[in-house]
């Protein structure tokens, strides 16, 4: 296959990931065909959910059948990456295709190999087997998590570069709040996110506010918890989601230690939605908002109390900061596409002539 000099020439790119709306894939999905790229994409969730639509059935089968679904997906991957000749290949959190099948692919279509992965590449219980062999295939990996880039250089990972999280422009804008949203969306203060013990934990010592809880598996709280009254049992997405973080007068953001977070994707969405954001304090976090004018920050259940307590009574300020931070998400280049564009960039900037 012979490959184009002109590093101004767009490349065949095929994109491997989830497609739903809420998925980042989808906006880069939309970008790249809105900014005329031939592109070709590979959904693996979905070739299981084709076949096995219960969400149970999918994780038994994860967890008992990984290696046939592992061989399966791989030929899917294989098999559309000869028929389709891409440039470019990139695979978003490519649990699911071996390193057999990346070499395969390589040398039939000479093309270059990239993986995104936005969860801690050291956490076993995100990262299988199949990704971490698989890894020494790619010509570059592409991490949110910044202390991942010398963790991996150790194992002899050296092709590596951090590009921070973001929010997708189809699903993260300001919505207007009915009074009806307000009523079935508001609250003092939200949070929107899935069940860890830990945040259930510090959520458990904000009973003296109005608290709403939007995500999945806060079944798992205990009783003896007392959030029954505020998990909503539900998790929210786009649409809902801009409507619960604009009428909800304050939204936390906790980080997941099981990920070892220093920033995640609504560190971006919050402000995206022109929602007042109240935040774990780090220095990634500070690296992207200014403290006290762009977003809140606390580091201790105190701090996130006393300044809760503060700007649920000054909401001039809370909504200063709130359209601050959204101005800052829009000015600095914060979304989804944005980072696509970064990994394009240096994808023109090295391939080879």
């Amino acid at each position: 296959m012979q490959v184009s000099c002109d590093r101004n020439k767009k490349p065949r790119i095929l994109l491997a990931g989830n497609f739903k709306p809420q998925d980042f894939e989808f906006s880069w999905r939309e970008w790249l065909l809105a900014h005329n790229y031939l592109v070709q994409t590979l959904n693996p969730a979905s070739i299981l959910n084709n076949h096995l639509p219960s969400s149970n059935a999918q994780r038994l089968f994860h967890r008992f059948f990984r290696v046939p679904l592992v061989l399966f997906v791989s030929r899917q991957f294989v098999a559309t990456a000869c028929s389709f000749r891409p440039e470019l290949i990139l695979v978003v959190s490519g649990n699911l295709i071996s390193a057999n099948a990346l070499q395969t692919v390589r040398h039939e279509t000479k093309a270059t190999l990239y993986h995104f992965y936005g969860e801690d590449f050291f956490n076993p219980l995100n990262t299988t087997r199949t990704l971490r062999d698989a890894s020494f295939l790619y010509d570059h990996l592409f991490t949110t998590k910044s202390f991942n880039v010398s963790e991996l250089a150790e194992i002899g990972l050296t092709q590596v570069s951090y590009i921070p999280h973001g929010y997708r422009p189809n699903c993260h804008f300001p919505v207007t709040i009915s009074e009806a949203d307000r009523q079935q969306y508001g609250s003092d203060l939200a949070f929107v996110g899935t069940w860890e013990a830990e945040r259930a934990s510090t959520l458990a010592q904000l009973k003296e506010f109005d608290l709403r809880i939007w995500g999945a598996y806060w079944h798992k709280a205990g009783k003896e918890l007392g959030l029954r009254g505020a998990i909503q049992n539900r998790a929210v997405y786009c649409d809902d989601m801009s409507r619960v973080f604009n009428a909800s007068k304050i939204n936390l953001a906790f980080l997941r230690k099981a990920n070892r977070d220093r920033h995640t994707s609504r560190t971006f969405e919050i402000p995206a939605c022109g929602g007042f954001q109240l935040s774990e304090r780090t220095d990634e976090v500070l690296s992207f908002f200014e403290e006290g004018k762009e977003i809140e920050c606390f580091e201790s259940v105190d701090e996130l109390k006393d300044k809760a307590r503060y700007y649920l009574v000054h909401e001039a300020q809370r909504q200063r900061i709130a359209s601050a931070g959204m101005a800052r998400v829009q000015r600095s280049g914060y979304s989804y596409t944005d980072r696509l564009q970064t990994i394009l960039e240096y994808y023109s900037e090295t391939k080879p002539l």
